[in-house]
C-alpha cells in the first residue's frame, strides 16, 4: 500500500522535498499532522459555513431593507406629489376665479367709463351745435 502511494506523482513529489523527507523520518510527527488536519477541518468547515450563511443572510437582509426603504420612500414621494397636485389644483381654481372676477369687474368699470365719456362727449357736441339764445 505504501508502494502504491509512492507511485502517485504528487505524493512522490511531496516526499522528495525536505519536508517530505522529514515526515518520512518521523512517522509520529506525520501522524500528528494528519490527525490535526482531519480534526481541524471540522472547525474550519463550520467557520466557512458560518461565513457563507452570514454573508448570504446579510445580503438578503440588505436587499430586503433596501427594498423596504425604497418602497417607503416611493410611497412617501407619491403621497407628497398627490398633495402637491391637490394644492396646485386648488390654487389654480382660486387664481382662475380671481382672474375671471377681476376681468369682469374691470370690463364693467371700463364700459361704464366709456359709456359716460361717450355720453358726455355727445352732450357736449349737442350743446355746441345749439346756439345760444341771447
Amino acid at each position: 500500500m505504501m508502494d502504491d502511494m509512492n507511485c502517485e506523482p504528487m505524493i512522490a513529489e511531496l516526499l522528495n522535498t525536505k519536508f517530505g523527507k522529514y515526515l518520512s523520518d518521523h512517522p509520529f510527527f506525520a501522524l500528528v499532522l494528519l490527525v490535526f488536519g482531519v480534526i481541524a477541518s471540522v472547525p474550519i468547515g463550520l467557520f466557512l459555513v458560518f461565513a457563507v450563511v452570514t454573508f448570504v443572510a446579510v445580503t438578503v437582509f440588505f436587499v430586503f431593507v433596501e427594498i423596504f426603504l425604497l418602497t417607503a420612500g416611493g410611497a412617501t414621494l407619491l403621497c407628497v406629489l398627490c398633495c402637491i397636485a391637490v394644492v396646485t389644483f386648488s390654487v389654480s381654481c382660486i387664481l382662475s376665479a380671481l382672474y375671471i372676477i377681476t376681468s369682469h369687474v374691470l370690463n364693467n368699470c371700463f364700459l361704464l367709463r366709456v359709456y359716460e365719456q361717450t355720453v358726455s362727449t355727445e352732450d357736449m357736441e349737442t350743446k355746441k351745435e345749439q346756439k345760444p339764445v341771447w
